[in-house]
């Protein structure tokens, strides 16, 4: 039997990763994957015939168990990478080699590694910034891999070809998922390789065409998918702007919801942060398209989604701070830097608290619960009265408030100057948030090429403003904590200094908002929104909603 062959040799100790055999006199690379492929292996009755025409002599089998690591958003996986960690070892190999032959980077660790940055070798975080970005890694699957290599002699006892066999195994049961082997022909006895293949195949190997690693993922219960704040809803501009509108809150309620168990494990930061983003879209959607649900329904509906958003402020405000601490302290003497660093152990110290009250069991059973109120009352129709724009078509009501929105930004723009206050710069930042919300919600409805050229300019300007609310919203912070704490002479020193640089920066941000909004709001801008936005007074029909 296969399994009797792996057993036949004694089995090595591994202590690192399977390294791929040693194989002299192979025939070049482009001819073994095109000729010779990995083959699924069914059963042991493809072996039976081997023996008949050439002897079998095998290799020390090896064997590893590996785990897999990836992060929630599976960056790695739609990055075209696999990380597994084997005995201390985290190594990186391309996703299409299915069998972790070519590793491109590996380093010894002898603690589990979440963020890139953790990751001692420059090359490897390097490679792991990008698709990891914030998120931390989790084990998304474990298996057991073995290979053994067999020579196949003539009767002369010449090596004519080596046949590789492998196997994948259930890390925890032991079962067998996958049993594949791959010929590599020596060179000058490409004929006899040819009559291994058609003997093996004429007994029903065939193309290996499963990955051992998804297999592994399907047995862990970890299908990859695509993650992103911007779903596809199937919606067209007929769509009902109700139907439309439920559609969208389903899908972000159930969003906001996949985000709650990262919450709870406080695996990284952008768990909290995605589901705050959520409940911010639903409840920002629910007022932009006016008279779809009755006042007092979405009046209590944006109040329970405040109230859920409210209870984790506190929370997000200090894994600001501290996602900002190497940051900040950079931008100070280095002289400043031990005192101002108590300044940050306090963040943390609060954080750890903060994250216990926020994720309690007591506590996101209460989030559920509310979350659930929200679907029920955004989807079930007769628990939802009259409102005049319900049944309208969703296209023109959208796009008079784009269009509507897009003018008020111009309007605000126009008195956007060195001396205008804070206050008239976040409301800039707060419509710009507003338009671009409306864009992503319903960009199935927008011309593909307008809406990406009008994006850009509004994410640019947009990223300005955030720029500038930031260092608005921690220089207050920053402050507040001083004004709260009392701190030292040495932290009071630190803080001075920080604001001060915060405030330069703020300084500067304004200038180049100045120049983004020039951009946003010229000729050329406003009259692609015209074109794409604006409709007839008398378009469908339709009453305007404001």
């Amino acid at each position: 039997m296969l399994t009797e062959l792996f057993a036949d040799a004694s089995l090595d100790s591994v202590t690192g990763m399977v390294k791929p055999y040693n194989k002299p006199d192979r025939m070049d690379d482009r001819m073994r994957k095109s000729d010779f492929a990995r083959l699924h292996v069914p059963d042991e009755h493809c072996f039976e015939s081997l023996h008949h025409q050439w002897s079998l002599s095998s290799h020390p089998l090896q064997t590893s168990t590996l785990s897999f690591w990836d992060t929630f958003e599976w960056g790695l996986w739609f990055s075209g990478y696999l990380l597994y960690r084997c005995n201390n070892r985290y190594s990186l190999s391309e996703y299409h080699d299915g069998w972790l032959e070519n590793r491109l980077l590996e380093e010894q660790a002898q603690s589990r590694r979440r963020f890139w940055h953790e990751f001692e070798t420059e090359a490897m975080r390097k490679a792991l910034q990008s698709p990891l970005g914030l998120r931390g890694l989790a084990m998304v699957a474990e298996g057991m891999f073995r290979r053994q290599q067999w020579d196949l002699r003539n009767t002369s006892g010449k090596v004519v070809c080596r046949l590789e066999l492998s196997s994948v195994l259930e890390a925890k049961h032991g079962r067998t998922l996958l049993q594949s082997c791959q010929l590599h022909p020596l060179r000058g006895y490409e004929k006899e390789a040819q009559e291994v293949l058609a003997c093996l195949t004429g007994h029903g190997a065939s193309p290996c065409v499963q990955h051992p690693v998804e297999l592994l993922l399907s047995q862990a219960g970890n299908q990859p998918r695509r993650y992103s704040l911007r779903p596809a809803c199937g919606l067209n501009a007929s769509t009902p702007a109700r139907e439309a509108i439920a559609r969208i809150v389903g899908v972000m309620l159930e969003l906001a919801a996949s985000n709650l168990p990262g919450m709870q494990q406080d695996l990284d930061t952008e768990f909290l942060h995605d589901y705050r983003i959520c409940l911010r879209k639903i409840r920002s959607l629910l007022s932009l398209i006016k008279g779809v649900y009755p006042a007092e329904d979405l009046q209590r509906i944006r109040t329970i989604l405040g109230d859920l958003a409210r209870q984790t402020n506190r929370l997000r405000d200090l894994d600001v701070y501290l996602l900002a601490r190497e940051e900040h302290l950079g931008l100070l003497p280095s002289s400043f830097r031990p005192a101002l660093s108590r300044m940050f152990d306090d963040f943390a110290v609060e954080r750890e608290k903060e994250i216990h009250r926020v994720v309690s069991k007591k506590s996101l059973s209460a989030a559920r619960r509310l979350l659930d109120i929200v679907s029920i009352s955004c989807n079930n129709n007769e628990l939802s009265g009259y409102a005049p724009a319900a049944e309208l078509p969703v296209g023109p009501l959208v796009f008079s408030a784009i269009y509507r929105r897009y003018r008020k930004i111009v309007k605000i723009s126009g008195s956007i100057g060195a001396a205008t206050p804070d206050a008239e710069i976040h409301r800039l930042r707060i419509e710009c948030k507003k338009m671009r919300y409306l864009m992503e919600f319903f960009y199935e409805l927008i011309p593909a090429d307008a809406g990406a050229t009008v994006l850009k300019q509004l994410r640019r300007l947009q990223t300005k403003l955030g720029e500038f609310n930031d260092a608005s919203v921690q220089q207050h912070s920053l402050l507040a904590y001083w004004d709260q704490r009392k701190p030292d002479a040495e932290i009071a020193l630190g803080l001075g200094g920080l604001v001060s640089v915060l405030y330069q920066r703020q300084q500067q941000s304004r200038r180049l908002i100045e120049q983004s909004l020039h951009e946003f709001c010229s000729a050329s801008t406003a009259a692609l929104f015209r074109q794409t936005f604006k409709l007839p007074a008398s378009a469908s029909g339709i009453t305007v909603y404001r």
